[in-house]
């Protein structure tokens, strides 16, 4: 029998994650907390759920803030992560890219990749990272940075391993080892803290994959002991997630998810360095990056030789 991860949980385990995907400096657009935006990226393709080719979702966290008016899907695109879902083998990744990976952006020319999404919305964050991973996305998914809080709290706690000890005055995080059941507030300080880490940024994209894997882990669990909590986080995710889905679609989703396996779920952040372009610290993609490309868009997951060392590893 074929288990998928269906489209649904990915985006309402993203969705919870979603105020994490970035930094925040300021209240964000009002209307931003409202929802999480998801398109399909061609309009008469539909991937199989069951079939035979990896399905791919682009989940972009804009940092839209109210005090300049910017709509979310102009604002700066400052989380990006593919999420790659093999529906034969049962297996999923997250790849995330650092906001300040220096790319050319078809829409804008050379800059950082977040600029992609200020620059032309989603569809041009789509084509800039197809462009550089050569891999076709399915669906875009854009959140803000609210609403993390609010739904982290609608559906109780989230249960979340911390490895290492993290301490930010900024982010607000104040951790040491140990599983903690976070309110939403603590689940944003969680993934938003950089500072805490020799890595900044790759760590912090490693960690905000942390955040879906957990809503996964414990969308099942919750299932598992009380089959009606599954309405529960559909409940939450329909009035989040903007979407043509039925609540039919929905329901069958979560039932399919139920037998998904987040332990199987790669976390991977691309491999870079920090470098300068002119006056702007940037961060290079290093050619590592390629066979990581290569191994997701034909799997839907990167085979062990190419796995990159995690950004946290030593912390």
């Amino acid at each position: 029998m074929k288990v998928r991860l269906p489209l649904i949980v990915a985006v309402l385990s993203a969705w919870i994650a979603g105020a994490t995907l970035g930094s925040i400096s300021g209240p964000v657009a009002a209307d931003a907390a409202a929802s999480v935006q998801v398109g399909k990226v061609r309009a008469n393709y539909v991937p199989d759920l069951e079939g035979d080719d990896p399905i791919f979702i682009l989940a972009i966290g804009s940092d839209a803030r109210v005090d300049d008016g910017t709509p979310v899907e102009r604002g700066l695109g400052d989380s990006i992560h593919i999420i790659g879902i093999n529906p034969q083998d049962n297996t999923a990744s997250i790849l995330g890219f650092p906001r300040d990976s220096w790319v050319d952006i078809p829409c804008f020319g050379q800059g950082k990749i977040n600029n992609a999404l200020a620059s032309g919305g989603p569809e041009c964050m789509v084509e800039t990272v197809e462009q550089l991973t050569k891999i076709k996305i399915d669906y875009w998914m854009l959140t803000s940075f609210d609403g993390v809080k609010d739904g982290v709290d609608e559906i109780g706690r989230l249960t979340l391993d911390v490895p290492f000890t993290m301490h930010d005055s900024y982010a607000k995080s104040d951790f040491t080892p140990g599983t903690y059941d976070l309110r939403g507030y603590d689940v944003l300080a969680f993934g938003r803290d950089r500072h805490s880490f020799s890595q900044g940024d790759f760590a912090r994209s490693e960690n905000q994959a942390r955040i879906m894997i957990a809503a996964l882990a414990q969308y099942q669990d919750e299932f598992s002991s009380d089959p009606s909590r599954m309405l529960d986080w559909i409940s939450v995710g329909m009035r989040a997630v903007e979407t043509d889905l039925s609540l039919d679609e929905l329901v069958r989703f979560g039932f399919a998810a139920t037998a998904f396996n987040p332990k199987k779920v790669q976390n991977i952040v691309v491999p870079g360095s920090i470098g300068m372009e002119g006056e702007q610290s940037v961060v290079s993609i290093t050619s590592a990056a390629q066979p990581i490309y290569k191994d997701l868009a034909k799997h839907g997951y990167v085979e062990k030789k190419h796995l990159p060392p995690s950004p946290t590893a030593g912390e």
